[in-house]
């Protein structure tokens, strides 16, 4: 998992390691349990983010379309299982990532990451 560590950190978007740190923060979370929550958080946000691309690629390839409310019939039900499939991947992450965070952090901690974790850019600011 070590070696791994660096590869993972070094793929992670600025928005994940901004988001981490947030989290972090706000958890007051030690050093060593933040080494050990590090390549899992960005494995989780990796995942996550491949969930919510299920729905979100199939919606920005049909964007000026669903602005102009010119969807067809056909694609609406395209973006509709989408994003029901979309959904149902989150939470299937969200689920497995549970566990997983279970592992490092207590029942209490994990519910605080999650929520920690889902404030908007906003609210990370401190606007």
């Amino acid at each position: 998992m070590i070696t791994l560590t660096p590869s993972l950190l070094s793929a992670q978007s600025e928005k994940d390691k901004e988001r981490f740190a947030y989290v972090v923060a706000q958890m007051k979370l030690p050093k060593d349990v933040k080494a050990k929550l590090q390549p899992v958080f960005y494995a989780y946000m990796k995942e996550l983010h491949a969930a919510k691309d299920i729905y979100g690629n199939l919606k920005d390839k049909n964007v000026t379309a669903i602005r102009k409310k010119t969807i067809t019939p056909e694609l609406a039900r395209q973006l509709n299982t989408a994003r029901w499939r979309s959904d149902e991947k989150v939470l299937e992450v969200r689920r497995a990532y549970t566990q997983k965070f279970g592992t490092i952090l207590t029942p209490q901690q994990v519910y605080y990451l999650f929520s920690y974790a889902n404030d908007s850019k906003n609210k990370r600011q401190g606007k």
